[in-house]
């Protein structure tokens, strides 16, 4: 996992990448997060996707949990549908960039664990993302 760490901090610099424990956690602060009620990733950020995408290739014995999250605007059981749709988007790019299906599981979080200040457009802003958690796979061994 310190090698995935490593290849992450540098091939995609513009991510937040910390090691939990066993696994590595990937948030990209600026360049994954999304507008108020959706669930689509912005087009400007697909090249980072699959700079990602190749980088989850090459550590082909992890699996990647994708969380969803949202801001406080709305009620309960809708941003947890929307959270969720959030990582789901992900997932599909991901896949779409040929990160193997079997490897990719999504939550969503809804309004738990916010990262910035519900108070604020600037805090809810920051809510609205995906974080990617990648685990090494004993399966694959």
């Amino acid at each position: 996992m310190e090698s995935m760490h490593s290849a992450m901090k540098e091939i995609i610099n513009e991510a937040e990448v910390t090691v939990l424990n066993d696994s590595v956690k990937v948030l990209f602060p600026e360049h994954l997060l999304f507008k108020t009620g959706e669930a689509t990733i912005p087009g400007e950020s697909l090249p980072l996707m699959e700079r990602f995408a190749n980088l989850l290739q090459k550590y082909d014995r992890t699996n990647i949990l994708i969380n969803g999250y949202t801001d406080i605007t709305g009620g309960y059981d809708l941003n947890q549908k929307l959270s969720k749709r959030r990582a789901d988007t992900a997932r599909i790019v991901l896949e779409n960039f040929e990160v193997a299906k079997r490897r990719n599981y999504t939550w969503g979080f809804g309004i738990k664990n916010p990262i910035g200040d519900n108070n604020t457009e600037e805090g809810r802003r920051k809510n609205r993302r995906v974080e990617f958690i990648m685990l090494y796979s004993y399966l694959h061994d």
